[in-house]
């Protein structure tokens, strides 16, 4: 062993101790990945090291070592190659997940570093995207901005301000609900609540719905937890009107509870703009003298502020200009 190669085995002894025991597997799991996946994906040591430019005593000195830092087998050896043992197999999709994004990560920087391209993430209510202004706003700033990476993730409208918050995303598309904040916003339109209820529930065929007719009703209401904001509005609303419902079940999104809709399970409020993407078995429908107004905006943090995001929200807001 030369005098550099046991400098670098020594400064692995100490990093490895520093870290800990899940330190050292972490630092294993990745300085071996790569062989690991090309080695599952082939099911052979002798391809995966020719892939790899490596002769293959090297690549299964470095799985073995993966393997006892990791405390299990990885592969079942066979005559005529390798087989994943399950827990094998469940690290590689993992495995696999990481080096995609470690990937991206790298494409991502170079092309920010080069001054190519700026990055945009937005955070989006899946109820806003059923407002046709929404898609066709998107779709316009991506060709008329080709060197902005948009990176939308779906969250309700109190997570947004949670990653707003966070600095996790740069723009919220949300519905104003009181909470407190301190953020720039520029309302794109005014969504309402109605009522989703399966077709063959009794108060279906009725032309006229009011709260009145919904006493007795069993209903499907809003996670505390994910929604408890949106929950309350609904609550003080009702509460105005003199009226109270009785909650039997919860659901965590519009999805879910408009699934336990579907299924009979009760009746719920959902966001008016719900009517587009509703099961077939569901109806949506007003309740006369009963309303919840809410608006759906863009908010962002003024101290992160910059020309790209201020593009992005005249595209969104001038497509629903344009839609009247």
């Amino acid at each position: 062993m030369t005098g550099k190669t046991q400098d670098i085995k020594a400064q692995d002894i100490k990093e490895s101790r520093s870290f800990g025991r899940l330190g050292i597997r972490r630092m294993q799991l990745l300085k071996n990945l790569q062989h690991f996946v090309v080695a599952a994906e082939l099911g052979s040591f002798h391809k995966a090291a020719d892939r790899l430019a490596i002769v293959q005593s090297a690549l299964s000195r470095r799985i073995g070592e993966l393997e006892a830092h990791l405390g299990g087998r990885l592969f079942e050896r066979e005559p005529r190659g390798v087989r994943l043992t399950l827990a094998g197999a469940a690290l590689l999709e993992d495995a696999s997940r990481i080096l995609r994004e470690v990937d991206l990560a790298i494409r991502r920087f170079d092309l920010i570093g080069s001054g190519e391209v700026s990055l945009l993430r937005v955070g989006f209510n899946g109820a806003a995207m059923m407002f046709a202004p929404i898609p066709d706003g998107l779709q316009r700033f991506r060709s008329e901005q080709p060197t902005v990476e948009l990176r939308l993730t779906p969250m309700l409208s109190e997570q947004a301000f949670q990653a707003l918050a966070a600095g996790n995303i740069d723009l919220g598309m949300a519905y104003e609900l009181g909470y407190p904040h301190g953020l720039k916003s520029r309302q794109l339109v005014l969504d309402d609540l109605a009522l989703a209820l399966p077709e063959h529930h009794p108060l279906a065929g009725m032309d006229k719905l009011s709260l009145e007719d919904l006493d007795g009703a069993d209903f499907i209401g809003m996670d505390l937890a994910q929604s408890g904001l949106m929950a309350e509005k609904v609550t003080q609303a009702l509460h105005a009107k003199g009226f109270t419902i009785r909650v039997l079940l919860e659901a965590g999104s519009t999805e879910a509870t408009l699934s336990l809709v579907a299924a009979g399970l009760g009746i719920a409020f959902v966001n008016r703009s719900q009517a587009g993407r509703h099961p077939p078995n569901v109806l949506i429908r007003k309740v006369d003298g009963f309303s919840v107004p809410l608006p759906l905006k863009l908010f962002w943090r003024e101290e992160i502020e910059t020309p790209v995001l201020l593009r992005f929200v005249e595209t969104l807001a001038g497509r629903f200009e344009a839609a009247g």
